[in-house]
């Protein structure tokens, strides 16, 4: 879906204008006809938006997010349509920012537009995973129990990102010290023994001469390495957003020990748990398999799944597809294998489903206990490398005196 800029006349000549989403400039000018307004022009708008990293604000909260899910399962779950649902919730929230994303989509569904539509509409507020699931509950009419799962999903996601900022609390406190002592021994100590060695002859040390050099580089241009930070990491944004590079790192993200792991068992986590829920709805494999694979927040294995689907296509069974998924644990493959020989694929896909939950909360522990290491060492080797910079000239000195 996208979203069109628009000048029009309404039924009784007044001129109108505004902005409508749809999936073209002509679905664009039906959709106004068919609200009595005749186009004049159509066109999308353009603006600048920077990359997320460097925004102010980007949408409603995580524990928003998680809450709004709630409310909406489980209003839908007695029996409200959408529109009555989100109107309610809308009015509830007030003018935050979860208010606003609420209205937005209370608006557009208003508009004919379908939920999982209405959020692509907010990606900002709404992960793409998110909008898969939703989109997934809507084909199998089991929107409810498709929501209930993506909060429990993103709730797991949110106390292990808050978790994992717990637990670099301290390190980052350190690392901002020793970047701070860093820069003090770099403008007030190293200089004294630069000056020192110079008139004496002797050659500064390299880890010295890389610190003085940033020292120099940054008294002539101040603005330079602040400018090549922001940059670089533009430069990193766009180049994720090439389909095709994007797949590889993902792919050497499932490389990565203990992270990949996790990473890998929370995707099919939430795979294999849509899946059951699609089959349970009724709807074919090959088509719960197609659904299922909006949801995998990986590309590398939504890449895999296209194939899968592809597969089961032309007619090979669920045992002949996954048995060449090296993505699944082979663990996994043999239960969803004897679950389609047994007739009992949707039992085994929950339970396959509730064993990668079990797995992914062990490697995210593992993550936890990871993380404030791991942040200690790199904050002990820039002391390393700071205490050589200032050591060696001092026993350069020395040298050079005796």
């Amino acid at each position: 879906m996208k979203r069109f800029s628009y000048r029009a006349r309404s039924a009784d000549g007044a001129a109108v204008h505004g902005t409508i989403a749809a999936e073209s400039a002509p679905a664009a000018v039906r959709a106004l006809a068919a609200e009595g307004k005749i186009a004049l022009h159509i066109g999308e708008p353009r603006s600048f938006r920077l990359p997320p990293m460097l925004r102010l604000s980007v949408g409603i909260s995580a524990e928003e997010r998680i809450a709004f899910l709630h409310e909406l399962s489980a209003l839908l779950r007695a029996g409200l349509p959408v529109h009555e649902v989100l109107a309610c919730l809308a009015e509830g929230s007030g003018d935050s920012a979860c208010g606003r994303a609420v209205a937005a989509l209370h608006a557009e569904v208003l508009r004919g537009l379908s939920l999982s539509q209405a959020m692509e509409m907010q990606a900002e507020s709404f992960p793409k995973s998110l909008i898969g699931m939703v989109h997934a509950g809507e084909e199998s009419g089991t929107l409810d129990a498709i929501l209930q799962e993506a909060a429990a999903v993103l709730t797991e996601a949110h106390v292990l990102r808050e978790s994992v900022r717990s637990a670099l609390s301290y390190p980052l406190f350190l690392l901002a010290a020793t970047l701070f002592s860093i820069l003090l021994m770099t403008i007030f100590v190293l200089p004294v023994f630069a000056a020192l060695l110079h008139d004496l002859g002797a050659e500064l040390p390299l880890p010295t001469r890389i610190l003085l050099s940033l020292l120099d580089t940054t008294a002539v241009h101040p603005y330079l390495l602040p400018a090549l930070a922001v940059g670089l990491c533009s430069v990193v944004v766009l180049l994720l957003r090439i389909p095709s590079l994007r797949v590889v790192v993902d792919a050497l993200l499932l490389r990565i020990p203990v992270i990949g792991m996790f990473v890998r068992f929370a995707v099919w986590q939430m795979i294999l748990r849509t899946l059951a829920i699609l089959l349970h709805s009724g709807i074919r494999l090959d088509r719960a398999l197609g659904l299922a694979r909006s949801v995998a927040g990986n590309r590398a294995i939504a890449q895999n799944l296209a194939k899968m689907e592809r597969s089961l296509v032309e007619g090979r069974t669920f045992a002949q597809v996954i048995v060449h998924e090296r993505c699944l644990p082979e663990l996994l493959r043999g239960m969803l294998s004897a679950g389609e020989a047994a007739g009992d694929l949707e039992g085994l896909l929950q339970h396959s489903a509730d064993y990668c939950r079990r797995r992914s909360g062990i490697y995210a522990a593992r993550v936890e206990a990871l993380a404030e290491p791991a942040m200690i060492v790199v904050i002990a080797a820039m002391i390393f490398f700071v205490v050589l910079s200032v050591l060696l000239p001092i026993f350069d000195t020395m040298d050079a005196l005796m």
